[in-house]
């Protein structure tokens, strides 16, 4: 089945599971968030959040479809964007990442290597804009219903701890080295091989630069499902 990647919008928004599409664990202040509830309108708060984010930095998640459903999506955004990253005790995020919130696969979808993809489309996206690091907040623990990915999934595909904690690890994933950054600065675009060893699709590679090629990503193993959610990890 052909599987497909679309923005998050507005007008996608409906789309997500219905307890995500209501979640604004990243989109407030805990304060905010608790007052948000007592109100019976977190949904609202989400929307005003990714309004205001995709008028002032741009596209901050995707969705993938297999047909016409939902298999899984992603998030993310500056640091500055999202209150809830200055709570962490690993953090803050370096000023020089994008943050990836959270991401999601459908339990029907686990071990298809949706995950690696999904992390991939933020990597490709976020690396056309001249941002050349990811950051995240990964779950060491495995907590039932958290909004956070497991930590070991995040290791799997290349991130490393760059701030230990017990419970929520600090993570990064750099995209290309700190010479091809300051290189970038002063030449085009083009194909590096500080890109490690990320294998984007087809299609993510001609969009990142601007040529075909024939790369493939690999496939992940089954993924492990968590308070209902499944992410893909290696085991």
């Amino acid at each position: 089945m052909h599987r497909r990647m679309v923005n998050l919008t507005l007008d996608s928004l409906e789309d997500l599971p219905g307890r995500c599409r209501a979640c604004v664990f990243w989109e407030l202040s805990p304060l905010c968030a608790e007052a948000a509830r007592d109100v019976g309108e977190p949904a609202l708060e989400k929307e005003a959040w990714l309004s205001h984010t995709l008028l002032e930095w741009g596209g901050c998640g995707r969705i993938a479809f297999e047909g016409d459903r939902v298999a899984g999506y992603v998030t993310y955004a500056s640091p500055k964007f999202v209150p809830r990253s200055v709570e962490f005790p690993s953090g803050p995020v370096s000023p020089d990442a994008a943050l990836l919130m959270t991401a999601y696969v459908n339990p029907s979808f686990a071990g298809t290597g949706l995950g690696r993809q999904l992390v991939q489309t933020v990597a490709a996206d976020v690396a056309r804009r001249g941002i050349y690091a990811i950051e995240t907040f990964g779950d060491a623990r495995g907590e039932a219903g958290a909004c956070l990915v497991p930590a070991d999934f995040y290791r799997s595909v290349g991130f490393k701890t760059v701030r230990f904690d017990p419970r929520y690890p600090r993570l990064r994933l750099e995209l290309r080295s700190a010479i091809d950054r300051s290189v970038e600065a002063e030449e085009s675009m083009e194909p590096s091989d500080s890109v490690e060893w990320f294998k984007l699709d087809d299609i993510e590679l001609e969009q990142f630069f601007g040529e075909p090629t024939t790369s493939r990503s690999r496939i992940d193993r089954p993924g492990t499902q968590r308070g209902g959610d499944i992410f893909d990890r290696f085991r």
